[in-house]
């Protein structure tokens, strides 16, 4: 059985960046198997969203109002049964280089300060702690994706630990 710490810092950010590993899975097997979620480790969790001006105006560019990417990623959530006890809020600007590389998606834990970075992020985005350019219900599968992968971890790690 694989076993891995969900939490690992980093010597040169401070201890709010963590890395979270991904379990690979087609789409299809993510859908059909899914397993049931952690509501409390789940609700450990924060999604922002940012509504800033210039991750809004690129929205606008392909169509979509400003709340598109929170109503996707709070779909997410619901068809989990986690959209009550989770947080997934609209935020401010991650920072403009951030919101130049937006529409940017930026997750919180309680355990941490400031956005943490998950398995499945890109290289930028993992630097940043910002996922960039959710556009698509793809994108936000994506983040929700890595969202999943990062409860199911550390409710796996909980219980492992809870057995010692």
């Amino acid at each position: 059985m694989y076993h891995c710490c969900a939490f690992h810092h980093y010597h040169e950010r401070p201890p709010r960046s963590i890395r979270l590993p991904i379990i690979a899975a087609s789409r299809d097997s993510i859908q059909s198997n899914k397993p049931t979620l952690d509501p409390d480790i789940a609700a450990q969790f924060t999604i922002q969203v940012c509504t800033s001006t210039s991750c809004t105006r690129k929205l606008n560019k392909v169509g979509l109002d400003r709340f598109h990417v929170l109503g996707e990623i709070y779909a997410q959530a619901q068809s989990a049964n986690l959209e009550k006890r989770m947080t997934i809020e609209d935020g401010g600007c991650q920072g403009g280089r951030n919101c130049k590389m937006g529409p940017c998606v930026a997750i919180l834990h309680e355990d941490f300060e400031g956005n943490v970075a998950l398995e499945g992020m890109n290289s930028n985005e993992f630097l940043e702690r910002v996922f960039h350019n959710v556009l698509t219900n793809d994108d936000a599968g994506r983040v929700w994706g890595c969202i999943e992968n990062a409860i199911s971890l550390m409710a796996e790690e909980f219980n492992t630990n809870g057995d010692d």
